[in-house]
């Protein structure tokens, strides 16, 4: 069957958007604010004609790498980005920690926080490979000391605990397949599939272990995987069993099917697409 010129432009576009939706995913880290006011605000400090500005982002990080040569390609760590202003008299002394806490923990890490003179400060915190996996709450604590042209030294303190919930969790990965993938004419098509997650051996081996629990939101785009056109269509939810796998039966049609998996407190989220109808190649 020929394509029609819809299709073809279609597949021409779909294929330069999945390079592009694969360079998105495989570019991580954090994107540094172009200004300070892109930046959250974290506390304002006055004292006797000086003030002193906090500014702060977080991110947190996915675990992952590559299971065939146990090569870690991101450990567990976190990041972030602080800003720092005053105003009324010169920065004379500064002594501050950013503080890691886990919800529901009473542990709280700090790490010595050191700014340049401009007082900002970006750093990526590596943390231990044996972290319990979850959401943290990354805080800010600092003395800071601004002398006024008098002479005299104003001391600003801060001190918050939850400037941003940042999580570390482990990569997952959606494989799917779907019954009948060349046909449109409306016949029974069965998707099925898995969620692995990535895993961290005692022995530092690494690997893939089928997720037993959770769920995966099926829906599709008349438009495929377009960036600049996305309009998922919802279709139900599908339950990942105890035996690891999801099942659902669709009506076969000219379309992409997506399946995402939307994470847990342990695992990120991650998703593929499943066309069906006149296309070549695979999900993407």
């Amino acid at each position: 069957m020929s394509l029609h010129s819809t299709s073809r432009r279609s597949l021409f576009r779909r294929g330069l958007v999945a390079l592009a939706t694969a360079a998105t995913l495989l570019a991580g880290g954090l994107i540094a604010a172009p200004a300070a006011q892109a930046i959250p605000l974290v506390d304002t400090d006055e004292r006797d004609g000086t003030t002193f500005t906090t500014r702060m982002y977080a991110k947190g990080s996915t675990i992952s790498g590559a299971v065939d040569n146990d090569i870690l390609w991101d450990p567990p760590s976190f990041r972030y980005l602080v800003d720092l202003g005053w105003t009324g008299g010169k920065l004379r002394s500064f002594d501050g920690v950013v503080t890691l806490q886990r919800v529901g923990s009473t542990n709280v890490r700090r790490f010595p926080l050191m700014v340049d003179e401009r007082g900002n400060r970006t750093r990526t915190v590596d943390l231990p490979g044996t972290i319990d996996l979850g959401f943290y709450r990354v805080g800010i604590e600092f003395t800071a000391g601004v002398q006024r042209p008098d002479g005299q030294v104003n001391w600003h303190r801060v001190n918050v605990n939850n400037v941003k919930t940042v999580s570390i969790r482990r990569a997952t990965e959606l494989q799917g397949a779907i019954s009948n993938h060349t046909a449109t004419d409306g016949r029974p098509s069965r998707i099925t599939g898995t969620v692995r997650g990535f895993r961290i051996g005692d022995d530092g081996d690494l690997s893939w272990r089928t997720l037993h629990s959770g769920t995966v939101h099926l829906s599709y785009d008349p438009d495929g995987p377009v960036l600049d056109e996305e309009r998922n269509v919802y279709v139900r939810e599908l339950t990942i069993g105890s035996d690891g796998t999801f099942s659902t039966v669709v009506p076969a049609h000219d379309r992409w099917w997506k399946l995402t998996y939307a994470g847990s407190d342990r695992f990120a989220g991650s998703m593929m697409w499943l066309p069906q109808g006149d296309y070549e190649g695979c999900g993407c």
